[in-house]
């Protein structure tokens, strides 16, 4: 606890991105904390997507993306001045360390940055990519690592760990509950399917998550289905009748997402937000990966499998795979 006489030191992340993009930040913001003895990490970002961080990421503060004004770093002889104060300014007022994955690669946007930010305080201003460079060998938290570690000079900047959410223990009350709302058993042996994501062209067959939760539940595995207003808009009436055989829950908030995946022994998905949440909380998780590159992008946590899906079997059933996939789990469950 700071006593009367001693700020907090704080950082401050902002990205723009979706769910996957937003969690495999934070392993840097994790590390950065450490290495800067911080006090707090906040991070500014889609609401809807990091609104479940306080209390249970290294992140103590959230602001939502659309209520600060970053679009005007993006104007040209953009002036702060003291005298100002300045809402944007204001904003980034209380930090010391500020990494932004927006506007890598447009000066004006980094000169602003600075200015606005040093027309307040002296602090220290990163702008990193958001994505490597298609031949960078590593997975994309290195990338990270090894860019904000090149930027500061730094000899070194451990690694975090690969479980960086961690629910709360009411989370897990939550999740039973929800499951028993949905009349499943909580203590039997759960799998969450995932049969979308933000693309339809990283989605496997949704034919073979059907066959597939049928296999596992031939084998007391109880197969949940997640399904929000893309997958209910996008797959075909056959489809979500098929899904509706077994436990379909539908329209789940991310937070109620994360209390469901505390009740699970395993995920499996297409290439998606949900995948990442899933193995950063130390789930056991199978991704299928269709034209992303896993190397870059795979999920990170301590128990990730990734099934490389060739493209024309995005389009049709695929039983050799779906076999094979049937197997792993079997076998790790």
């Amino acid at each position: 606890m700071m006593n009367g006489c001693q700020k907090e030191k704080s950082g401050l992340i902002i990205h723009s991105g979706a769910i996957g993009d937003c969690l495999l930040t934070l392993p840097l913001a994790a590390a950065i904390k450490n290495e800067f003895s911080l006090d707090r990490m906040d991070f500014i970002g889609p609401s809807e997507y990091i609104d479940f961080y306080p209390g249970r990421t290294c992140i103590e503060g959230i602001r939502s993306i659309d209520s600060v004004p970053l679009y005007r770093f993006f104007e040209e002889d953009l002036i702060f001045t003291r005298d100002d104060n300045d809402r944007l300014s204001q904003v980034l007022a209380d930090y010391e360390q500020i990494i932004s994955f927006l506007g890598e690669g447009d000066p004006q946007f980094e000169k602003n940055l600075i200015y606005a930010v040093h027309s307040t305080h002296s602090a220290e201003v990163t702008v990193l990519p958001a994505k490597p460079d298609p031949a960078y060998p590593d997975h994309i938290t290195a990338f990270y690592r090894e860019k904000f570690t090149a930027e500061h000079q730094l000899d070194n900047l451990p690694d975090a760990d690969d479980t960086f959410v961690h629910p709360l223990p009411d989370d897990y009350l939550a999740g039973e509950e929800l499951l028993q709302q949905a009349g499943m058993d909580p203590d039997q042996t759960i799998v969450i399917i995932q049969p979308g994501s933000g693309s339809p062209d990283k989605c496997w067959h949704w034919h073979n998550f059907i066959l597939l939760a049928a296999e596992l539940e031939a084998n007391d595995i109880q197969p949940v289905f997640l399904l929000g207003p893309a997958e209910q808009a996008r797959f075909p009436k056959q489809a979500i009748k098929a899904m509706t055989s077994f436990c379909v829950m539908e329209n789940l908030s991310l937070t109620q997402v994360l209390q469901i995946l505390t009740q699970a022994d395993a995920l499996l998905g297409n290439d998606s937000g949900i995948g990442h949440l899933a193995a950063a909380m130390g789930k056991k998780t199978l991704i299928l990966f269709g034209p992303s590159n896993p190397t870059h992008y795979a999920p990170r946590g301590p128990h990730v499998v990734i099934e490389q899906i060739p493209e024309d079997a995005l389009t049709t059933p695929d039983t050799p795979r779906r076999t094979k996939i049937t197997t792993r789990l079997l076998q790790w469950l």
